[in-house]
């Protein structure tokens, strides 16, 4: 589980997972997701092969999200109400097989 730092109205970038390359991930479907008190939503979904699909019915994230290199995702520009927020990003390498990265997120005013 990791923590970022981000300053109010800048661009928050989370990588997927730390250690793995676009190649690694680009075989395999993957999902960014947000979570709050429990619940998750999806944000964005890729398959291989096809272009990302943003789930645009976030009232919170609708516009702000976007799929960047090595499958980053980038959030812009960011809110208060991105404060303690978790992102995760999960990797479908096998039915059985799922790898999951979450990040924490802290936004600070200046």
């Amino acid at each position: 589980h990791y923590l970022k730092k981000v300053w109010l109205k800048q661009t928050l970038e989370i990588p997927c997972l730390e250690d793995a390359t676009s190649e690694n991930l680009s075989t395999y479907p993957l999902k960014w997701l947000v979570g709050e008190n429990g619940r998750k939503e999806e944000l964005v979904t890729k398959e291989p092969s096809c272009p990302a699909v943003y789930r645009n019915s976030s009232l919170l994230y609708g516009q702000r999200v976007l799929l960047g290199l090595n499958y980053t995702l980038k959030v812009f520009p960011t809110k208060i109400t991105d404060d303690g927020r978790v992102f995760s990003c999960h990797v479908l390498y096998h039915p059985e097989r799922v790898q999951k990265s979450s990040t924490t997120v802290r936004v600070f005013g200046k």
